[in-house]
């Protein structure tokens, strides 16, 4: 199984087996273990495996899953959630917009309330001013 679905979803990517290898971190004298892997010669180990996942975009459980249905179904799933996922690195920079947003809000709300107070303080009439 593993070995028709990489080579499905190398060309569903449209990458070679040498972009595929070099982007999964194999260095180029075993790039012909792409071939192999496709062939059913050897199998990849899992963490490579999870490698050629993540460089093809398509969910681990793609490559084991045994009946073609519930494979396509898995990638369909992957593809339609694949929007709403988010790296660390993105979240850390979302958590950080989130800081600064609240403190762009909090000077803004600082801003209104003065306005607010010199706006008040002027329709005083003088007799009442402090």
């Amino acid at each position: 199984m593993i070995g028709k679905r990489l080579r499905t979803a190398r060309k569903a990517a449209k990458m070679t087996q040498t972009e595929l290898a070099t982007r999964a971190g194999i260095d180029e004298l075993t790039v012909s273990r792409i071939s192999h892997y496709e062939t059913g010669t050897h199998s990849p180990n899992f963490q490579q495996a999870c490698r050629f996942a993540a460089v093809l975009g398509v969910p681990e459980c793609y490559f084991y899953c045994r009946d073609d249905v519930l494979a396509a179904h898995l990638l369909a799933i992957h593809k339609r959630h694949k929007k709403f996922r988010l790296s660390p690195a993105e979240i850390t920079e979302l958590e950080k917009a989130q800081v600064q947003l609240q403190f762009i809000q909090e000077t803004i709300d600082g801003l209104l309330n003065r306005r607010i107070d010199i706006e008040i303080s002027e329709e005083l009439p003088s007799s009442l001013m402090p």
